[in-house]
C-alpha cells in the first residue's frame, strides 16, 4: 500500500473532502469515531480541541494530505495527484504500519496523551480504508512524573535524562526496570531518589534470593512449577499486571517447593521480566579490604556501636558495594 493508494481508497468511499490547504477526513461519516476515546462529540462541536479552520466541516476533522504553501519549498514535500505537499501526521503511522505489517495487527502501544486525537484518527482512517479492525488491543501507558505529582518540564529543571537520572547517580538500569514493574502501566509512576533507592534495594534482595536457590542448581528435569507458572501467566494476561506478577515471584520464592524448582521457575519467569537473573554469580568474591570492613561492621553492630556501624556502611558503599541488613544478617553485593 502507499499513501496515494490509501487516500484514494478512503476518498472513493466518500470519507474525504478538499479545502484550500489540503485533503481532510470527514469524521462525521465514520461511525464510532469516538469508540476509543469515548469523548462527547457534541461538546467538541464548540471547537475547543483543535485549531480553527473555517473550511473544516467538523472540529474533529483532520488532514490526510497538506498542500505546501505557495511560493515556498519545504524540506520534505512530494508530488501527488492532489498537488505538491506532505502527509498528515496521523496518516504516516497508518500507512507505514499497513505497508510493512499488514491491515490488521494485534497490539498498539503509546502514551495516554495519544488516545483522544492521534490514535483515534489512526483508527478512523485505517478502518475507513479497509473495513477491518485496525488493532485488536490498545495499551496506553500513563506518564512518568516527579515526586509530588509534578510533570516533567525543561522549564522546571526537572526533566529526566539518562545522564542526570542514571549515569550521574550510578544507577543500574535494571533497578529502574524493577521499579517500573511495581506500578501498573496505566497508573502514573512517580520518580524520586527514594523510589529508585527502594527499587535498587528490592532488586538486590531478589538477586540475593536467586543466588541462594541457585546453589541447588537447575532442576534435573527442567521442571517449572506449574502452579506458580499459571499464576504468573494469569497476572501477565490480566492487562499486563506486573505488580501482581512480581508478587507471584516472591510468593514462589518463599514457598515450600525445592530450591532447585525455585531456581528453574525463577529463570522461566525472567524470560518475561528480563532482569538477567540467569547472569548472577552464585557467590561473588569480595575484595579483602571490603571483607575487613564487613567484619569490622559486624563487630560494631554486636557492640551496639551504631555510629561506627553507619560509618563503616558508608565506607563499604563508597567502594561500590550495596549493604543490606536482613533478618538473616548483613548482605553485601556489588552495585
Amino acid at each position: 500500500k502507499s499513501l496515494v493508494g490509501s487516500e484514494m481508497c478512503i476518498r472513493d468511499r466518500g470519507f474525504t473532502y478538499r479545502t484550500t490547504d489540503g485533503i481532510y477526513f470527514d469524521t462525521a461519516k465514520f461511525k464510532g469515531y469516538n469508540k476509543l476515546s469515548h469523548q462527547d462529540l457534541e461538546a467538541l462541536q464548540e471547537g475547543a480541541r483543535v485549531e480553527r479552520n473555517p473550511e473544516k466541516r467538523n472540529p474533529t476533522d483532520f488532514a490526510l494530505w497538506k498542500f505546501s504553501p505557495e511560493g515556498s519549498k519545504r524540506q520534505m514535500e512530494w508530488d501527488s495527484p492532489w498537488g505538491v505537499g506532505f502527509p498528515g501526521w496521523h496518516l504516516e503511522c497508518s500507512a507505514m504500519s499497513m505497508k510493512f505489517l499488514g491491515d490488521q495487527l494485534d497490539i498498539h502501544c503509546g502514551g495516554t496523551d495519544h488516545i483522544d486525537v492521534h490514535h483515534t484518527n489512526e483508527i478512523a482512517q485505517s478502518e475507513a480504508a479497509t473495513d477491518k479492525p485496525f488493532f485488536n488491543f490498545w495499551m496506553h501507558g500513563a506518564f512518568l512524573i516527579i515526586q509530588g505529582g509534578k510533570k516533567m518540564a525543561k522549564s522546571e529543571g526537572n526533566f529526566l535524562t539518562l545522564e542526570n537520572a542514571f549515569i550521574k547517580n550510578d544507577i543500574n538500569p535494571l533497578a529502574y526496570r524493577f521499579a517500573a514493574f511495581l506500578t501498573h502501566y496505566r497508573k502514573p509512576m512517580e520518580y524520586s531518589a527514594e523510589s529508585i533507592e527502594a527499587a535498587r534495594n528490592g532488586l538486590l534482595h531478589l538477586q540475593n534470593q536467586v543466588r541462594q536457590v541457585a546453589d541447588a542448581g537447575v532442576d534435573a528435569d527442567n521442571a517449572v512449577n506449574t502452579e506458580f507458572k499459571n499464576k504468573f501467566i494469569q497476572a501477565i494476561n490480566d492487562d499486563l499486571n506486573m505488580p501482581r506478577a512480581m508478587a507471584v515471584m516472591q510468593e514462589m520464592l518463599k514457598s515450600n517447593i525445592s530450591d532447585a524448582e525455585k531456581h528453574t521457575t525463577t529463570l522461566d519467569f525472567d524470560r518475561v521480566l528480563g532482569l538477567r537473573l540467569d547472569q548472577l554469580d552464585k557467590a561473588p568474591a569480595l575484595p579483602e579490604a571490603v571483607q575487613k570492613l564487613i567484619e569490622a561492621r559486624i563487630k560494631a553492630r554486636e557492640a551496639k556501636d551504631f555510629a561506627a556501624s553507619d560509618q563503616l556502611r558508608a565506607e563499604i558503599e563508597t567502594r561500590g558495594y550495596q549493604v543490606q541488613d536482613t533478618k538473616d544478617g548483613m548482605k553485601v553485593h556489588k552495585k
